[in-house]
This record gives C-alpha cells, structure tokens and sequence, in this order.
C-alpha cells in the first residue's frame, strides 16, 4: 500500500475496450485502504457506479441532506451524478474499506436487485465470509487481460448474488407478474428442447395446476398451446430450408418424426410433407437471416 496524508491505499484503474463495452458490466476501478486519523473524501460526483465494503472500523457517510454511521460488514453505494462524501467515525479500531467501481447496462438493475437505491443507498451486514474472500481475490497481483476481465467481471456478479438473500429472490418471484414474464422467456428460449409444461412450472416455483390456470388467464392461450405454438411455427419455418422432416422432428424436440408429424397435422390440417410442397409450388421459401 502507499502512504498518502491521509490514507494507506491500494488502487487499480482499468480502461474498457470495446469488448468489454459489449457486456452487461465492466470494471474502473478497485481500491482499499487503512484510514488515518483526518481520513475524509468528497463532496464528490461519479460518472459511474461504486461499492464501499467497510471491513473494520467504522465510516460517516452522507448523502443528499442525511447522514449515516456505518461499521465492519456494511456497505454504501454511489450512484452517478449525485453528491456523496465521507469521512472517518469514531470507532476502537481504524476504519478500512474495499470498493469497487464499475459501468454497465446492467449496472442500475444489480443496485435495485440488492436493494440499493438513491434514497437509502447502503446495506448494512452483508460481508460475509465469502464475500470477503472474493473481495480479496480482487487483488491477485495479474496483469489486465481478457483473462482477467473475465475473472474480475465473474467476481462482481459474485458480489452481488452473495449480497442478494433467498428471502429477497423469493420475494421477487412471488405474483404472477413477476413468474408470467420468466416463464414466457423459458419457454422462448427452450421450446426447442423438448421441455413439458411442468418443466417451466418448476422453472418459476409454481404448482403446474395454478401455473396452467394463471396463465391461460393472463396469456389468453394455455402454456401447452404457447408451446405448441412456438414448434409449430419453427417447423414451418425450417421445413422451408434444406432439413428433412426427421431433423426438423429432432431440432424442436420430438421424440421421433412421427409423433411431429402427428402434431405438425393436428395444428396446421395437413402432414409437413405436403405442407412443404405445397409452399415450393406457390414459391414461398425461407426468408434468410441479415
């Protein structure tokens, strides 16, 4: 660590490149340090968002027109553009903290999903001992390549699933306005694999029963016409490419071309043979992917 007039500290900057841009968060910097008696930063405004992890001792911090005490095990959060500073509290054992500051779409969402917000934006006893390991594989002295980007990447979202409780996920999946929207996107995502309708009920933790009713309620069609839906569509669409029936039958899941031909029937009145032909001799083909 070097010494400055106010602190022992330890920092490393990072820049993103165009890679790293691409993905839901990226590092800028991370820091830790061992106060001195007259420690104190800001008023400060980021252009980016930021985590403090008090580690012992205790910290003032304020925000807005209010002021908090933290100590060992909480937390506080920056957000960009607002007015932050900080300052050492009295405490019997110095105070010392690890941030980290990072940047990202994805980067107001994990702020909320942790419960932090501009009104009260600290968390108090969430340093674990695992998340304290993670906080000091941060500084594994290595140099900043894609490696490590990834490493340091996989750590944050560590971070931020070690910080969010079972009690919190439980509560964000309860009502149907919450598991409606995750169950449609499992479906849309794994139509493909074969996936029952009790496959995605246990996906959103609901008895398939109430699962069915809700949401053909809310939906307008069952989850099993929603899945049949989804096949019969890509079936279409393959069967207008190069596939033969029996891959198109093994690309969306069936157990044997039969039993897609059965189905293919059923939903559309005709076999996918004919089907086929009968789109070759109107001239309909498959419109290709730009």
């Amino acid at each position: 660590m070097q010494e400055t007039a106010k602190e022992y500290l330890e920092s490393q900057l990072f820049v993103p490149d165009a890679f790293a841009r691409k993905g839901g968060i990226w590092p800028l910097r991370l820091g830790r340090n061992i106060a001195k008696p007259n420690y104190q930063a800001g008023p400060m405004v980021l252009e980016y968002y930021n985590m403090h992890f008090i580690t012992e001792g205790k910290v003032e911090f304020t925000f807005g027109n209010e002021q908090i005490v933290l100590a060992k095990g909480d937390v506080f959060a920056m957000f960009p553009g607002l007015t932050f500073r900080y300052r050492l509290a009295p405490s019997e054992t110095a105070l010392q903290m690890t941030w980290v500051s990072f940047d990202g779409a994805q980067a107001p969402d994990l702020f909320d999903a942790v419960g932090f917000n501009k009104q009260s934006p600290y968390l108090r006893g969430v340093l674990s001992k695992e998340l304290e390991s993670t906080l000091r594989q941060l500084f594994l002295p290595q140099p900043y390549d894609l490696k490590r980007h990834n490493e340091l990447i996989s750590m944050i979202y560590r971070m931020f699933g070690l910080m969010l409780s079972a009690d919190d996920t439980k509560k964000r999946m309860i009502g149907k306005e919450n598991w409606i929207p995750k169950s449609v996107a499992f479906m849309d995502t794994y139509y493909m694999e074969g996936i029952t309708v009790q496959d995605v009920a246990d996906y959103v933790a609901v008895h398939r029963a109430y699962f069915s009713k809700v949401f053909s309620e809310q939906m307008g069609i069952s989850p099993v016409h929603y899945l049949q839906r989804l096949r019969m569509e890509k079936a279409a669409e393959l069967l207008l490419s190069h596939f033969m029936i029996s891959e198109v039958s093994l690309l969306l899941g069936y157990s044997d071309p039969y039993a897609f031909t059965h189905a293919f029937s059923k939903y559309y009145g005709i076999p996918p043979g004919t089907w086929r032909e009968t789109c070759k001799d109107a001239g309909i083909e498959r419109k290709s992917s730009t």
